[in-house]
């Protein structure tokens, strides 16, 4: 089987790809961006399956091309403390057992992929990036259709304009311990994005 990372759809390198395309950003002309995992600027997800809709508010105070993942709390909890303890942006060198997770859920319905501009100060929708043009997924990927669970996300934004600043955020209760309740209830008691699970780790619900 071949892997997730392999086609091209680890969150970086297609938020990366996507943005040197809009911008003209020439690639390794400047410093690798280093991610920017607290900043102001927030997440949100609601419905579930084919109904999710993937929010951002962009509070950076620059215009943002955002691209990442909504599908189950666990996953999304443990491929964000991987980003945050690994120099590997562009998930070419992914566990292979994070690998294999991600890549069976894109093709059961469980992840979906989301794209789109978020200028400063405003708050938008990421549509879904499946049929989005120069967008490479694996044989079989469905998107996010699957209606059991309630989804959480991860996005990761980078300079509209082709600079070097990124930020990464995830959906409130990202990572929230199964003691501490569902996720479910963490998204509906807790914070705004990110600062749980910078503090509880990937032990997701």
């Amino acid at each position: 089987m071949r892997s997730f990372s392999r086609f091209g759809v680890a969150l970086a390198a297609t938020a990366m790809a996507s943005t040197a395309a809009l911008t003209g950003a020439t690639a390794g002309a400047e410093e690798a961006p280093k991610p920017v995992f607290n900043s102001p600027s927030s997440v949100s997800v609601a419905g579930k399956g084919a109904s999710t809709k993937v929010t951002y508010t962009n509070e950076s105070g620059r215009d943002l091309f955002c691209s990442g993942f909504a599908g189950q709390d666990r996953l999304i909890a443990d491929f964000y403390s991987y980003l945050q303890k690994s120099d590997d942006l562009d998930g070419s060198d992914l566990p292979a057992e994070l690998d294999v997770r991600m890549l069976a859920a894109l093709t059961e319905g469980k992840l979906g992929m989301y794209m789109g501009g978020v200028e400063k100060d405003k708050t938008a929708v990421l549509p879904s990036a499946f049929g989005a043009p120069g967008v490479e997924l694996p044989p079989g990927a469905v998107g996010l259709t699957d209606s059991s669970f309630a989804p959480a996300a991860l996005i990761l934004c980078m300079n509209a304009d082709g600079g070097t600043y990124m930020e990464v955020e995830v959906s409130a209760g990202v990572g929230v311990p199964a003691g501490l309740g569902s996720l479910d209830s963490a998204l509906a008691g807790l914070g705004s994005s990110g600062s749980v699970a910078e503090t509880t780790g990937s032990l997701g619900s």
